[in-house]
């Protein structure tokens, strides 16, 4: 993984741990700071895939305009969840947890997991019709890969419920 991604990460990470802070202040800031890192993050997703994926000239040539698509319909989806996760830690901050919240939580989290996954998958053929498999894969190997780390910073900066 590149310094860029990594320096997202970073970012990103420290945004959510500062948006876990009870101050409102600090939390409008952090806000800011998210988006800012959800930027990065998008941006060092780029790099490493053009770094790895080694399209030729001609692949890139068609590859970026359908990548462009795949990441704005990837980007509205993670919009939700980056709502989804800022409202959790507002309650979270304000005590204001309940059964019905959770049920509400849930539901709403395996929706966008769902529309997720199915918008990836969406897009395999689009990609095939302009890469051989081997690299359609290659690419869903790094977006795995890259997602993974964020999933993984998050869930050590998003506090856990508790009764």
């Amino acid at each position: 993984m590149n310094r860029l991604l990594s320096l997202c990460m970073t970012i990103l990470v420290s945004s959510a741990m500062l948006l876990a802070m009870p101050c409102p202040a600090a939390a409008q800031g952090a806000r800011q700071d998210v988006e800012q890192g959800r930027a990065m993050l998008r941006a060092g997703f780029r790099d490493v895939i053009g770094e790895e994926l080694l399209l030729t000239d001609a692949e890139s040539d068609v590859f970026w305009p359908v990548y462009d698509d795949y990441e704005a319909v990837v980007t509205g989806i993670m919009d939700r969840y980056a709502g989804l996760i800022t409202r959790y830690v507002d309650r979270f901050n304000a005590g204001d947890l309940s059964n019905e919240y959770a049920d509400e939580l849930l539901e709403e989290y395996f929706a966008i997991r769902l529309e997720l996954l199915e918008a990836r998958r969406a897009h395999i053929p689009k990609f095939k019709a302009i890469l051989p498999a081997l690299k359609v894969a290659q690419l869903y190997q790094l977006e795995n890969k890259l997602n993974a780390e964020v999933d993984i910073q998050l869930a050590m900066a998003i506090p856990l419920i508790s009764e």
